[in-house]
């Protein structure tokens, strides 16, 4: 039987936003193959997305789209089946691995302004920024580090130092990303005032939820909202919650989770 606090933690996680099982998996695979030929076992990984109350017609259907859309691949092992990212998935992965992983966030980076001539169709203007660019009028934005590749008919802007308006607050971070934040700090933290679990599945759970969210949110944005906001945001300071909870709750070893 598990223990009431278990319950109860992983509870109050599960409930700081959706669960959709495709991308839960994705986040298991994320952090326990941290190398090219790492895998996890079938009986494990439906153990864990099972303790943050997944079932298992539904991981089983997730598991056929992830292979079917060439993310994971698998193969025998025994009587059980192992996973793990394919190549495109282990790209994909890796290219976020350091946003979501990193203990702090950029220091070095810059905000600017980057403003079109008004003959540049704003179609075209938006095609030459990165995604991760604020548009502030269809041919103005807002973004971190301009690739040097621009025209040099735009004209990027170094913004100045201080914390910006509040109407540049919700363009940059919008009211609904800052009060999902926050409400990740505060299962987190909730948490992180609990007893730790014994159980190696809720330990797992606990880390799995916790990064979970915390992924889904740091990649509806790059850079830009840490750079300009300072160190007081709501993404700000979901990021320290969680990290420490990422300490609290280490990766088990995947032989753990059955036990």
């Amino acid at each position: 039987m598990q223990a009431p606090d278990s319950e109860e933690e992983i509870a109050r996680l599960a409930a700081c936003g959706p669960l959709k099982t495709w991308s839960v998996i994705v986040t298991v695979l994320g952090d326990f193959c941290r190398a090219r030929d790492d895998r996890i076992g079938g009986r494990e990984l439906h153990a864990l997305v099972g303790r943050v109350g997944l079932t298992a017609p539904t991981v089983r259907v997730a598991l056929h789209r992830l292979k079917r859309d060439g993310w994971l691949e698998s193969e025998k092992s025994g009587r059980d089946a192992a996973y793990r990212l394919s190549a495109m998935g282990w790209r994909e992965t890796q290219a976020v691995r350091d946003r979501i992983y990193a203990r702090e966030p950029r220091h070095d980076g810059v905000a600017h302004m980057v403003l079109a001539p008004p003959q540049l169709a704003a179609p075209d203007f938006a095609a030459l920024l990165p995604r991760e660019a604020v548009h502030v009028t269809p041919r103005s934005a807002i973004l971190c580090d301009p690739p040097k590749s621009l025209p040099p008919d735009l004209w990027v802007t170094r913004l100045s130092d201080g914390m910006p308006p509040g109407w540049v607050v919700d363009l940059v971070a919008d009211a609904e990303l800052r009060r999902d934040y926050a409400a990740l700090t505060n299962g987190v933290s909730a948490v992180l005032m609990a007893p730790v679990p014994q159980a190696p599945l809720d330990l797992g759970a606990l880390r799995l939820l916790t990064l979970h969210h915390w992924r889904r949110l740091r990649l509806r944005h790059g850079d830009l909202p840490d750079i300009l906001l300072g160190e007081d945001w709501e993404g700000a300071q979901a990021r320290r919650a969680v990290m420490a909870a990422l300490d609290r709750f280490p990766r088990p070893a995947p032989g753990a989770l059955t036990i």
